[in-house]
Formats: structure tokens, C-alpha cells, sequence
């Protein structure tokens, strides 16, 4: 039984758990561009029932080591794909299953448990399970991306960096080119990172075996770099091609939301916001709908979705940290309960350490007061050029706060330059600053 690929490259903000795949070790050679194989159409049924005769399996057999791994890895794959934390769990409990009855030689099992700490947010678990499967397999390429992976998240780059670069020397492909296109964005290197998620994407559309929400994930991924790169109407096509693929794509709907939101398109966000948030109500979604409908008129309704992310945010000291970022920049862009955000942020650095774990605290501090933690911060966020609008609008207002205007000046047009459509509201904010200095 061939091992199964594992891969989890998240989405900005947010949750972004990424994927998993059943594949070959060795992908087969890219066909020329006039072949693009046929795809049916999605199936929300398909996983259920897989995640059913496996549980029968395991049940039947409770020694099935292989069977409890890839148990395992579809609770993953349906926890990246409903945002139920509770699949997480259950892929956890099922890979230390597998590893129980078969402890040694068993590097799978191990990136099974990696995947499943990682979407829990157990940032260092993670890594030591992917370590320990690196130990044992040095040489396996799936381990080597996981390990990647999980150092991007973490904040690590440089760590990221050298084994992307000690793996790119074995050959690339579609996964490869995935974690290589996030490491640029972290970077700065927008062009790069465009180009490497449209070879990624290429492949992934001519190759059959990948399911199609697999598939979609690269559309979604090309979307959010032209929309980084203020490309509204590319954005928005790509969104649309992933959401051909699978359309119940909580993270694209999301994207859409955004993207609507940045624009003043009230309405069609209304539209996305909701479909994403009967998908999966993340704090992210919930806070855009609750914009758009505020910017409507629709007073009531808009509370209505904030006092939901209230209620998430009790369920979500429950299931762990998931979702902390995201509450965390909820509620300082809506100047809601201060000292919980900040708490939220500061701990998130003792979890990770990256880009946007130091954006995050910046916001905060500068909505707290406390703007030399807050620079300090911000500074930390900026230091890798990572061209993203919404931290140079952090930036920007950080610096308008502490009195240094032409800053501030330079960060808000830096935002605008790069993206006009990065916030609900932010945008016009930064405008009408610039036209006052």
C-alpha cells in the first residue's frame, strides 16, 4: 500500500487548513497543454461514504493498521473541507491508533498525526510528529513538504527555506510548487509566487486522479495572489473556476466575501457571506457579512452575525486556538472587548511566530493604546516585505497614531498601490487620511 500524500497549505488569515491527497509517489509527466481530462462533477457524498467503510473496516478489525491511517486521513480531509475541529480530533485518535498497533517503520502514520495536530493548531506536536517520520525516512518527500509546511506556519522561514531548497534539488511538482509560491508571498515576491501557483495549477487541472476540491484549493490560491496584487476581476474569475470544482468551497466563498466587501459591493457580499457561513461560520465570514449588512442599513441583522462570533468564541475555547487570530482582529477592527483580543494576540505568539501572528498584536496594541508595543510589533511584521495591503494599513495607522504622518503617509499609499480592495472599510479610511495630509 503506497503511502498517501499529505500536504496542508493554509489561507491567509484564517483557518487554512490545505489538503490530502491518495497519489502515487512519483507524479507522472504533465501531458501537453491540449489535453485537459474530463472531470464529473463533484459528489458531496463520496467522502461520507469512504469515511464509512473505513470506520466498518476498523471496527470490524481494530488491528488494521493501514486501514486506521487512512481512517485518519480522511477525517482530515473532511475537517478541511466542513471546518469541523471535531475531525481533527477524531484523525488524531485514529493515527495514534495506527501507531499503537504498529509503532516502528511507520513514518505515515506519523505524518497522519502531524496533519491532524496541525489542524488543531498544535503547532510544535506537529512538528515532533514530522520529525520523528523524517527520522525514520529521511529521503521521503511527502515528510520533507509536511516539514516545510509546518515551518511556515510556525513562523520558521528559515527553516522552511532550507528544506525547500534541499528538496527542490529531487524535482518539483504541483505541492512542491504550492509551499514554494507561500514562502515568496511571505517574501514579498508577488510575481514569483502568481507564477508558481499557475504551474501548480496547471498540473493539478490535468491530473485526473486529484479529486476536483482538491483541484479548486490551486484555483483558490491563484485567486488570492492576483487579489493581493489589487487584480479584483482575475480574483474573482479564479474564485469562480474553483467554485465550478467544488461548490460548497467555504474558503473561496470567503475569498468572494472579501473581495466583495473591498469593493463596496454590499449586496453580492450579503450573497457569498452567507453561503460560506452555512458552510462554516468562521469569525472571518461572520465579520464581513456582519459589514456588509451594517453598510446596508440592516442594523439588526448585522449584530446578529457578531453576536454569533460571540457565541464562537466561547464553542471556541473548547476546541483549542483555531480560530484566536481571526476573533482576535474581529474584535479589533470593531473595537470590541480590548483586553480579550489582546490576550487572544499575545498568545498566539506563544503558539507561532509569523508575519501575521506579529500584524495581529501590532492591530491590537494600536487599538489598545499601547503604541510602542504596537510598533515593535508592526515592525516585526514588516520585516520580511511581505507585500500584503493590510499590514501596511496597520502600519500606516500605527504610525498616524504615534504622530509620525509622513509614515503613516507612506504606509496608506503603499496599501492603496498594492491592493484597494484589502478591507470592507479600510480603504476609504486610508483615502480620506491621505487627503487630509
Amino acid at each position: 500500500m503506497k503511502r498517501s500524500l499529505i500536504l496542508i497549505v493554509p489561507i491567509l488569515a484564517l483557518v487554512a487548513i490545505g489538503w490530502k491527497v491518495l497519489l502515487p509517489r512519483k507524479a507522472a509527466p504533465a501531458p501537453s497543454a491540449s489535453v485537459v481530462y474530463p472531470r464529473p462533477p463533484y459528489d458531496p457524498t463520496r467522502l461520507t461514504k469512504t469515511i464509512a467503510f473505513y470506520e466498518e473496516r476498523v471496527r470490524t478489525d481494530p488491528k488494521a493498521a493501514i486501514e486506521s491511517g487512512l481512517l485518519s486521513g480522511f477525517y482530515s480531509q473532511r475537517c478541511r473541507e466542513t471546518g469541523d475541529i471535531a475531525d481533527a480530533v477524531r484523525a488524531e485518535k485514529m493515527a495514534r491508533h495506527a501507531l499503537q498497533i504498529r509503532s516502528s517503520h511507520n513514518p505515515g502514520a506519523w505524518d497522519d498525526l502531524a496533519v491532524a495536530l496541525l489542524a488543531q493548531h498544535r503547532f510544535n506536536d506537529a512538528l515532533t510528529a514530522a520529525q520523528t517520520a523524517w527520522k525514520i525516512d529521511s529521503e521521503d518527500e511527502q515528510t520533507q513538504d509536511l516539514r516545510i509546511e509546518i515551518w511556515t506556519e510556525r513562523g520558521d522561514y528559515a527553516e522552511a527555506s532550507k528544506t525547500l531548497q534541499a528538496r527542490s534539488a529531487s524535482g518539483e511538482d504541483m505541492h512542491l510548487k504550492a509551499l514554494h509560491a507561500r514562502l515568496c508571498e511571505m517574501n514579498g515576491q508577488l510575481e514569483r509566487a502568481l507564477e508558481l501557483l499557475r504551474q501548480a495549477q496547471y498540473a493539478a487541472d490535468r491530473n485526473y486522479d486529484l479529486p476536483n476540491e482538491n483541484v479548486a484549493w490551486f484555483h483558490m490560491r491563484v485567486g488570492d495572489m492576483l487579489a493581493a496584487m489589487g487584480n479584483a476581476e482575475g480574483a474573482e474569475r479564479s474564485y469562480q473556476e474553483a467554485l465550478a470544482l467544488f461548490p460548497s468551497d467555504y474558503k473561496t466563498l470567503t475569498a468572494l466575501t472579501r473581495l466583495a466587501c473591498g469593493q463596496s459591493d454590499w449586496a453580492q457580499a450579503v450573497v457569498y457571506g452567507q453561503k460560506a457561513a452555512d458552510v462554516v461560520p468562521t469569525p472571518e465570514v461572520l465579520a464581513l457579512l456582519g459589514d456588509a449588512l451594517k453598510a446596508q442599513g440592516k442594523i439588526r441583522q448585522a449584530e446578529d452575525q457578531f453576536r454569533l462570533i460571540e457565541a464562537i468564541g466561547t464553542l471556541a475555547k473548547a476546541q483549542g486556538t483555531v480560530y484566536d487570530r481571526q476573533r482576535a482582529l474581529y474584535l479589533a477592527d470593531h473595537e470590541r472587548n480590548l483586553d480579550e483580543a489582546l490576550a487572544l494576540a499575545r498568545r498566539e505568539l506563544t503558539i507561532r511566530h509569523d508575519v501575521y501572528a506579529y500584524d495581529t498584536l501590532a492591530w491590537v496594541c494600536c487599538k489598545k493604546g499601547l503604541l510602542d508595543e504596537a510598533q515593535t510589533a508592526m515592525q516585526q511584521a514588516l520585516s520580511r516585505h511581505t507585500q500584503d495591503a493590510r499590514l501596511y494599513y496597520h502600519a500606516g495607522m500605527i504610525a498616524e497614531r504615534r504622530g509620525d504622518h509622513a509614515q503613516a503617509r507612506a504606509y496608506l499609499s503603499q496599501a492603496l498601490t498594492l491592493n484597494p480592495y484589502f478591507l470592507p472599510f479600510a480603504p476609504d479610511q486610508a483615502r480620506k487620511l491621505l487627503a487630509q495630509r
